[in-house]
């Protein structure tokens, strides 16, 4: 990298793997890494040549060479972590959630000061909805926005469980600020989810610009996550998330489209390659597409509106 930045890993989980496959393929060797299982970041030091462990995180805060950081490690201790280190004196991208739920995430954003702080949102970077995003952009006038979730609340963690919709949600409902455009002006939640039951939440959300969103997330059954775009003559779907299918009309002919999932897509886990990409950006003081703190929040509140 032009700017020569010194990457610390903070987590040794599956995540944090995903991370160094992608920089491994890059030929970017994290300086560092710590993780409270000493046993898997030695597994990781020596398969992607990682030059040292750090026992503590006081031994990351003493090595000044360390400049920049990927932190990925489970959401209930992510607060306890950011709080024990100058978090300002990094670039971080930093996996979600920020915060296991609303309370917590506007405590931590309210002490970063840092703008080269940015989150892990990979949906983000899914080849489908970089497409979507294309097309749709192409039709003017109203767009109905049909969103579908899924939690089941059987995690072993009990606070992880009743905040699923801060901790997993936030995938699906982070499409709303994504393709609806606009102030959100009207928001009616016509069923609310019961923890721990099961139940739906649907809300619908009106914005400015006409634009509707029908947000419906099925708790404790199964069923796929899906984002439908309906525009006049026009309408994409994605479902799986990492597909896409699109559907136009052509001289009374109804077409479809199949776009099929990049190859990064396939080789990576899907969007993670394009994010990391968009990270070595920011380190070389380029313009990149990451998600600041600002934005990032802005669907943090979101989620606390459609859940209240």
């Amino acid at each position: 990298m032009k700017n020569n930045y010194k990457i610390a890993l903070i987590g040794a989980g599956y995540m944090a793997e995903e991370y160094l496959k992608i920089l491994f393929s890059k030929k970017i060797f994290c300086e560092a890494i710590f993780s409270r299982t000493s046993a898997k970041s030695k597994i990781l030091k020596e398969r992607y040549k990682i030059k040292k462990i750090y026992t503590s995180l006081d031994d990351l805060k003493n090595d000044n060479k360390i400049n920049a950081l990927i932190i990925a490690i489970n959401e209930e201790f992510l607060g306890k972590i950011l709080n024990k280190l100058d978090i300002n004196r990094y670039r971080v991208l930093c996996e979600k959630p920020i915060g296991i739920n609303y309370a917590e995430t506007k405590n931590i954003v309210s002490k970063i000061k840092n703008k080269y702080f940015y989150v892990g949102l990979n949906r983000r970077f899914y080849n489908s909805n970089q497409k979507a995003n294309n097309l749709i952009n192409r039709y003017k006038g109203k767009r109905l926005i049909s969103i579908r979730d899924q939690q089941i609340q059987n995690f072993r963690s009990k606070i992880v469980n009743k905040n699923l919709m801060y901790c997993n949600s936030i995938h699906l409902i982070d499409y709303i600020n994504i393709y609806a455009r606009g102030k959100l002006t009207k928001i009616q939640r016509l069923k609310k989810f019961k923890n721990n039951k099961f139940s739906e939440n649907i809300t619908r959300l009106i914005f400015s610009s006409k634009d509707e969103v029908l947000y419906h997330c099925n708790w404790n059954s199964p069923g796929p996550w899906s984002v439908n775009i309906i525009q006049k003559n026009h309408s994409i779907e994605m479902k799986p998330l990492e597909n896409l299918v699109q559907e136009k009309i052509i001289k009374d002919q109804r077409i479809r489209i199949l776009h099929n999932k990049s190859k990064i897509d396939r080789k990576f886990k899907p969007g993670l390659f394009y994010q990391v990409s968009e990270f070595i950006r920011m380190l070389d003081n380029k313009d990149h597409k990451l998600v600041n703190l600002n934005d990032y929040f802005s669907t943090v509140k979101l989620i606390k509106r459609i859940y209240v």
